[in-house]
Formats: C-alpha cells, sequence, structure tokens
C-alpha cells in the first residue's frame, strides 16, 4: 500500500437513517464522515496541522473514499419503536445498510495527518453514530473483526446484551426518563414508575411532572392521589422541587393530550438541549454512556407555561448521570413495578436489562 494512503474495513452494525437512501450507493457519506473526523481529530490529536478558512473553520488535509453499496434500501415500518420521523408529509427516510463489509480510503500526503487517522480512527467509530437518531444508536459502524472497545470511551461505559436492540433501547429508556404507562382496554396493560422519580426521591426532591401538576393541573392531581398510594409519583413530594426529565434532552413543548393542554418551556439562553446519552450497538451488545453536556443545563430558571401564571421552575445545581445509572443498576424491579403487572412481557424484557447491566469505568 502506498505511504500516502490508509484503508480500513468497516462492518455496518445498525441501519443508517437519510433521505439519500435511494441515491445510487447512498450509506456512510463522507460529506458527514470527514466533518466529524476533522472536529474528533482536532480534538484529541495535538498540535495536528490543519487549515483555517476566512470564516475561521478549520479542515484537515486528506480525502477519503467509500466503497459504494448498490444493494436497494428499506422502508421503515411505521411501527419502528425508534423512529417517528416519516408521520408527517414529505420526503420519506428510509433505512441503508451494507450488504456486506467495506472499505474506507483515506489519502493525505501530510504523514502527521494520516498516522491521526490510523490511531484514532476506531475511537472515532466507538463515540461515533451517523445520519438520524445517532443518540439512540442508529448508523453504527466498527473495525470488521475487532470487538467493541470500551476504554476508547471517555466516559463510564453501561452496556447489556440485546437480541432486538431497537426495542430494547425504547423501553429502556423510557423507563428511565418519563416511565412506561401501557393502556389496554380494561385500563393499563403495564406500569412502571420512572427511575428518575425514584432517584429524585432518593434523594428528596420533587420531580417536574408531579410539580407541573400541582400548579396548573391540581384538580386532576387530587383525583388522581385518592387512587394511588404514598409512594407513587402523584403523591410523594418535597420542599425541593427540580427539573429532572429534561436533563435527558429538553423538550420545549409537550402536549398533555390527557389534560388538552400544552405544556411549554423557556430559558434564557438555552435554546436547544440534546440528550447527553448515546447508544450504541455492537455484537449483540447495547452500550451506552452519558457525556459531560448536562453542565450547560445545571441550576438554570426555566418558566413553564400552560395555563393562568407561569411557574418558575429549575433544575438542580448538582446532578450526575453516572450516579444516577449506577443507582439505576441497582433497582429491584419487583419493587418499583405491582405484581399484576410482572406476568407481562415488558417486566421480563426490563428485567433482564436491568439484572444484566454492567458498568465499565
Amino acid at each position: 500500500m502506498s505511504n500516502f494512503k490508509f484503508e480500513v474495513t468497516l462492518k455496518q452494525h445498525t441501519p443508517i437513517i437519510h433521505f439519500q437512501s435511494d441515491q445510487s450507493g447512498a450509506t456512510l457519506r463522507a460529506t458527514e464522515l470527514k466533518p466529524k473526523l476533522d472536529r474528533f481529530l482536532l480534538e484529541q490529536v495535538e498540535g495536528i496541522p490543519f487549515k483555517e478558512n476566512a470564516n475561521g473553520s478549520k479542515s484537515l488535509d486528506y480525502k477519503v473514499k467509500i466503497e459504494a453499496d448498490l444493494s436497494p434500501s428499506k422502508e421503515i415500518d411505521a411501527k419502528n419503536p425508534l423512529f417517528f420521523g416519516n408521520m408527517g408529509e414529505g420526503e420519506q427516510k428510509k433505512f441503508k445498510e451494507h450488504s456486506k463489509t467495506f472499505k474506507i480510503e483515506f489519502f493525505s500526503f501530510n504523514s502527521d495527518v494520516l498516522e491521526a487517522i490510523k490511531n484514532n480512527f476506531e475511537a472515532f467509530l466507538a463515540n461515533t453514530n451517523f445520519g438520524t437518531r445517532q443518540s439512540k444508536g442508529f448508523g453504527g459502524f466498527y473495525i470488521e473483526g475487532k470487538s467493541f472497545d470500551k476504554s476508547l470511551i471517555p466516559f463510564d461505559v453501561y452496556s447489556f446484551s440485546s437480541t432486538k436492540w431497537q426495542e430494547d433501547i425504547k423501553l429502556f429508556y423510557a423507563f428511565l426518563r418519563q416511565g412506561i404507562n401501557l393502556p389496554n382496554r380494561q385500563g393499563t396493560r403495564f406500569y412502571s414508575k420512572p427511575a428518575i422519580f425514584l432517584y429524585a426521591k432518593s434523594k428528596g426532591w420533587t420531580w417536574d411532572k408531579k410539580a407541573i401538576k400541582e400548579h396548573f393541573f391540581i384538580d386532576r392531581l387530587r383525583e388522581q392521589q385518592k387512587k394511588y398510594n404514598s409512594d407513587s409519583p402523584v403523591n410523594y413530594g418535597s420542599s425541593e422541587k427540580y427539573i429532572l426529565r429534561d436533563l435527558f434532552g429538553l423538550s420545549s413543548e409537550q402536549s398533555w393530550m390527557s389534560y388538552k393542554a400544552t405544556v411549554k418551556k423557556e430559558t434564557a439562553n438555552i435554546d436547544r438541549f440534546k440528550s447527553p446519552i448515546t447508544f450504541k450497538f455492537v455484537n449483540g451488545q447495547v452500550y451506552f454512556w452519558a457525556n459531560n453536556s448536562v453542565e450547560e443545563i445545571l441550576n438554570k430558571e426555566f418558566s413553564i407555561k400552560a395555563k393562568g401564571s407561569p411557574l418558575e421552575l429549575k433544575t438542580p445545581k448538582k446532578f450526575s448521570f453516572n450516579e444516577f445509572f449506577k443507582f439505576v443498576k441497582n433497582i429491584n424491579l419487583s419493587d418499583v413495578v405491582e405484581s399484576k403487572f410482572q406476568r407481562e412481557n415488558e417486566y421480563r424484557d426490563l428485567n433482564r436489562m436491568l439484572s444484566n447491566l454492567k458498568v465499565s469505568s
């Protein structure tokens, strides 16, 4: 091989979602890969030579060629557990997967740049997904023949085995953030309290959903409180009230359909905050971790509006996802889910994930 080239063989582990799935050979695109790899190398490799344009944007001097795949794209099932982006009108996104392993070739006359790519490309792939819904595991690639190296992630990594990664990630993430409430004709088929409520309770905090109900929907809350015991999310409360669900990603507008209301949140200087949590699925294992971006949203006051006077509520001064995940690992699901729901598949799946949850520091 030329001294100016570096070639590596990749395997696609999860489908990539994008509009160009019907274009010939469209899958992992150089137009997405190179800017991301540039940023990664500029952050990781001290002194790497770069070019800077008039706007101050930095880039590295190399070219990348990705082996095309001509297999057809696949329609995304309307019932897909993790993707809802095709529900509206307009161009429909599709799944695209390489039908086999494929090669990527990097070319550069700059030996320092090429060496940096050789030494850091696996770490880049470990930390990065591509296309739409990246944080939920879509668009995952890794070097063919290699096991996923958790040591390449600069955060604590958690993992569990899975034969149905999309369904498992949806269920697990719902359990973490908002809880699970699945209706049927008789009322409720399966219900689990959210892990973030359980964590808040262990800290002596009232979570935001209860605080919002107290402020805007007190009559409905009182009706609900009569139906449940003192440990339920609608009954437990304390003087310390915090926004917690938005630490998983800011939802500035929510439709509370059963209340026929829209709840909006506003705060100075934060319009968007994406989830700090990334999921990665490789060789039958779901890996996940949280970066440090949650610090950007801590101790911030939000104005919450639905009807009448707004509610002013803050995020906590301190919050550690690692502490939260370790709390989750120790949850005894039989203490959280009522016995009448423990025959459901969701209970068995959640219990399997929690029982097999591993952590690597």
